[in-house]
């Protein structure tokens, strides 16, 4: 009997596309409850690389590539969304057969991430219940820390778990279940626990020094944080010798952040002990902290997916926004060296969010257009509205659906913000996007 079985549940969405997205604080949190002594075990209804899915789902490059999916009804309140709906992950059948052959654990752990994914939570918890109807389950993650009242009155099956702090979490856990003396096989997040390692991801640090208004960083982690770089270089070089991963994703929001203490000493490290590593920034960095020198090191320590949180060209949306992010003539500059350093045109992204409460589609086309013409590619981000941000009061009073009822509608994919979309322009403003990124 496993003291633990951690669960990543289903996306329920109009697109999802592994890019580097793991559950890493449920896969770290593991990799804490095995140094205390815990045996775990991980069902990911995600997994791409389960050999009984009956078709398997296509592997593009670094890992990244598409889940299984299944078309399945569209929410009712959504129907206004001209978009199919599917579940993404393993087919019910499969996940059941993954519950009987691991056996009642003491307790389940399940987490949650975008709170509009929230059904597939729900489904988790209830096949769960129906197969185990004793075993206590505990539920945590994005969605219950941000909506605690919704998942508290709709999850009456499991036991909420919506702090924000680890060891607190940790410290719950060890009340209430008591550990098989299990031996860790290692200090690190639980990513062996997978059927494949195609790529880790990390952070160098929890939290953000800055405070965008649209931006839940400071709910989930207070405090910003930072790891000493030896304890950073260890964990990279582990996955490197002992499982062969070359490709690393990081999930900081201030990577770059202190970097002559944190990241620069890391980087200088791998490439004096010769450790070919890939690094890609899925969550983006900070324009202003890129130097010359900088771009350069990027470069000869091995990062290949550069994205920059540039995110408009318009001055007084920087503003609204509180983002203190970067001046035109600064993603410039910044692009430039990049390029200088050895970058492809290609390899630099530069997000541009969209689907903010007044936003005209005009700003966007200008911004896509500003990226390509310095020499970046440009990648649209859509704007979700998260409860407990500054910006999330006025996405309600703009937004044409209830935002506060039901985080289904904090979906991006619907631009809940846009009181009359116009699907046919949003579509041709992805043309022009990928128009200029393919040119590249």
């Amino acid at each position: 009997m496993y003291d633990f079985i951690l669960v990543n549940p289903w996306i329920y969405d109009f697109a999802a596309y592994d890019l580097w997205a793991r559950p890493l604080g449920l896969l770290r949190l593991a990799g804490l409850l095995r140094q205390e002594g815990y045996s775990v075990a991980f069902l990911d209804c995600l997994d791409p690389f389960h050999p009984e899915l009956p078709r398997p789902p296509r592997r593009k490059a670094y890992g990244t590539g598409h889940y299984f999916r299944q078309r399945v009804p569209k929410p009712a309140s959504l129907s206004d969304v001209p978009r199919h709906f599917s579940r993404y992950g393993l087919p019910v059948e499969l996940f059941l057969k993954e519950l009987l052959n691991f056996g009642p654990p003491k307790a389940f752990l399940v987490t949650s991430l975008m709170t509009y994914w929230y059904p597939g939570v729900f489904e988790a918890v209830r096949l769960i219940r129906k197969v185990y109807r004793k075993v206590p389950i505990y539920v945590g993650g994005i969605y219950v820390k941000l909506c605690e009242e919704h998942a508290s009155r709709f999850l009456e099956d499991a036991f909420i778990l919506a702090e924000t702090d680890e060891a607190k979490i940790l410290a719950r856990l060890k009340e209430e279940i008591s550990p098989s003396g299990a031996e860790a096989p290692h200090p690190f997040s639980a990513f062996d626990l997978q059927r494949k390692v195609p790529y880790i991801v990390l952070t160098t640090s929890w939290g953000c020094p800055f405070s965008c208004k649209y931006c839940a960083s400071k709910i989930l982690q207070p405090v910003f944080k930072e790891r000493p770089p030896e304890e950073i270089l260890a964990e990279i070089k582990f996955w490197y010798l002992n499982y062969g991963v070359r490709d690393f994703a990081f999930y900081d929001d201030a990577l770059l952040v202190n970097f002559d203490r944190r990241l620069g000493p890391v980087l200088e490290s791998l490439l004096r002990e010769g450790i070919r590593v890939r690094f890609h920034t899925p969550n983006a960095m900070h324009i202003r902290l890129i130097t010359r020198e900088r771009a350069k090191l990027l470069r000869r320590a091995g990062f290949r997916t550069i994205r920059l949180g540039f995110e408009t060209l318009d001055p007084e949306r920087h503003r609204e926004l509180d983002d203190k992010k970067v001046r035109a003539e600064e993603l410039e500059e910044v692009v430039a060296f990049l390029r200088e350093a050895g970058f492809s045109r290609k390899e630099i992204g530069v997000y541009v969010l969209w689907g903010l409460p007044h936003q005209d589609l005009s700003e966007v086309e200008n911004s896509v257009r500003y990226v390509a013409r310095v020499g970046g590619a440009p990648y649209l981000s859509e704007y979700s509205p998260i409860p407990g941000t500054p910006l999330f009061e006025d996405a309600c009073q703009v937004a044409r659906y209830p935002l506060e009822e039901d985080p289904l509608f904090h979906n991006n994919t619907i631009f809940p913000c846009l009181p009359e979309p116009d699907w046919q322009r949003l579509e041709n403003t992805k043309r022009l996007a990928r128009k200029f990124r393919h040119g590249a």
